[in-house]
């Protein structure tokens, strides 16, 4: 074994230590948020004939078979199959153990940072720079999303399959081996199939070899396995989503470079952080505009010198070009009408490879004093550690305890606020009161319609299901007031809350309805079936339960079904 080769080995190993280190504290944790929708809940995982079909199916499943359940979830659903299938392959072989699906996660970024290393290297940057830049990453706050929430793991897999893209790219460049770029091409169709980060790739490539006066027949035949590629990952999820069309949300177009601008800014600064973004607080401010702004007309002048001056230049031009393109899948979804969560820490684990090259070649160009470099170096891993690890242990909790333990709550996106009062109800409902009416405060916040529904429909239920039905009677006629498109969930709990109340005819109309327009909803059949469970009409309730669990064969749905059967013939009272 040569020196340098036991060199990166060493560097290797120490990359592995300091992030399961720094990641282990998550494995602890619960499913969270929408980790429940993604795999606790999602029926496609349970379903036999999965391998079969995710290729064709909407990420996350569907909980409905019915025209008017797909109609319904089109406007919400994303196309990331190999995502599905990793998660698929955890639960086949741990089940709904969150601690196997935390470990895949600290294992693909482990994986990350580790082609990060072997990447920086190939480009030159030198082998104690290319360590210090994985290292840097290793740590960088930004990712704990990523890494520690399960969640995350759409950024975790479409980067891994990036740098594989880039890796046969940059060996196609040095050897022209055809096969080399048509693996780069596979690989970038794989990426595209984690999450529609990878969009920009092809143009960053076809930048390469402009740079390299190709002919047109060349250039054409080199960014044919890309072209291709996109196609058929367009073709394919064409077919899975049967999407209407684009809902747009009528943000202004400034907030596009708003959200840019407090993105570099946070890259710049990754330092106490909020687990969540709330970006009412973000769009319109002048400075993230004005930043923004700057960073994108930089992008623009700086190509144009590329393409102007014969080429050259490359390399700041493929650098900020590639940031910005890296950054546009992330920014323009605060144009779509069905985003909550407009800015996500999340949707920065690829471009702050950038930030983080950027300061790899510092290093390397302070190699004239490397006691200086190591210094920095040590003082950021430092503050970096500081901001990162909290987190990741916060991860490590229940979901009941994450959300309850943020104590900085204000500071949060406004359906974090919702998750933590709606989590603190039951056991401190005077918080959560005060946080709700924080929330109905601000009539000007652009989700606010959105979320008086869902606070008024979650004290509702809180109230049907906790025997205070003059508390809830008020929210639900406040609901009824706002007009008839109320929620599923709206209707099911107001089904539960007339069953309760003595009035269960009108209740059963109501459920009725819903199973003809839902027929093959699992969320409909599940709680139509808990509704006759409260009137205890148990034969209606396994009717209703036999039907879901054909369509949806979840572990779930089995033992109601056991559970309910043992009740009826026993003949106790309902059970909920």
């Amino acid at each position: 074994m040569s020196p340098s080769t036991r060199q990166n080995l060493v560097f290797i190993l120490i990359l592995v230590t300091v992030n399961l280190a720094l990641f282990l504290p998550s494995m602890s944790g619960d499913f969270l948020w929408d980790d429940v929708l993604l795999i606790t809940e999602n029926p496609a995982l349970h379903d036999p004939q999965f391998l079969s079909k995710f290729l064709t199916s909407p990420f996350g499943g569907s909980l409905g078979k019915d025209e008017n359940s797909r109609r319904l979830e089109r406007v919400s659903q994303f196309y990331r199959p190999l995502t599905s299938l990793s998660y698929w392959l955890d639960f086949s072989v741990w089940g709904k153990n969150p601690a196997a699906f935390h470990l895949t996660n600290i294992c693909l970024h482990i994986l990350n940072v580790s082609l990060l290393f072997y990447f920086l290297s190939l480009l030159g940057v030198g082998p104690f720079p290319s360590f210090f830049g994985a290292l840097l990453f290793s740590f960088f706050p930004l990712h704990f999303e990523n890494v520690a929430w399960i969640s995350g793991r759409t950024d975790l897999l479409s980067f891994l399959f990036i740098a594989f893209s880039c890796l046969l790219l940059l060996r196609y460049l040095k050897t022209d081996r055809s096969h080399s770029l048509r693996l780069s091409g596979l690989f970038y169709f794989f990426s595209l199939l984690s999450k529609e980060t990878a969009l920009f790739l092809p143009a960053v490539f076809l930048m390469i070899f402009f740079s390299r006066n190709r002919r047109l027949k060349i250039l054409v035949r080199e960014m044919s396995p890309f072209l291709i590629a996109f196609a058929a990952w367009f073709g394919l999820r064409s077919l899975s989503l049967s999407s209407s069309g684009f809902l747009l949300s009528g943000r202004p177009f400034g907030d596009l470079f708003a959200s840019i601008g407090y993105y570099v800014y946070r890259l710049i600064f990754p330092f106490n952080l909020p687990f969540t973004i709330d970006a009412d607080r973000i769009f319109g401010r002048t400075e993230y505009l004005f930043l923004g702004g700057l960073v994108v007309v930089s992008g623009i002048v700086v190509l144009a010198v590329f393409l102007r001056n014969q080429k050259k230049g490359l390399t700041p031009a493929l650098l900020l070009t590639a940031f910005l393109l890296s950054l546009l899948p992330s920014v323009l979804v605060i144009f779509s009408e069905a985003t909550v969560s407009f800015l996500a820490w999340r949707f920065l684990y690829l471009p702050s490879v950038f930030f983080i090259g950027g300061m790899a070649s510092l290093f390397r160009q302070g190699g004239k004093r490397p006691a200086v470099s190591i210094l920095v170096l040590i003082g950021l891993l430092a503050l970096y550690g500081m901001e990162l690890y909290p987190k990741n242990r916060a991860f490590g909790s229940s979901e009941k305890e994450f959300w309850t333990g943020i104590k900085k709550y204000d500071r949060e996106n406004i359906l974090a606020r919702f998750n933590i009062a709606q989590f603190s109800l039951s056991e401190n409902e005077e918080k959560s009161l005060e946080i709700f009416n924080s929330i109905l405060s601000r009539s000007d916040h652009f989700l606010y319609t959105r979320f008086k529904t869902r606070i008024h429909e979650e004290l509702a239920a809180f109230y049907t299901f906790n025997g205070r039905p003059d508390e809830a009677k008020r929210y639900f006629d406040e609901l009824l007031r706002t007009g008839p498109n109320m929620s599923q969930h709206f209707y099911v709990t107001y089904a539960s809350y007339l069953a309760l109340t003595d009035r269960p005819e009108e209740g059963r109309n109501i459920i009725d309805r819903l199973l003809s327009l839902f027929p093959e909803n699992h969320l409909i059949l599940l709680h139509a079936a808990k509704f006759y469970i409260i009137l205890q009409d148990y034969d209606r309730a396994l009717e209703l339960l036999t039907r879901d669990f054909a369509l949806f064969p979840t572990e779930e749905i089995k033992g109601l079904l056991e559970q309910v059967r043992r009740v009826k013939d026993k003949h106790p009272g309902p059970v909920i």
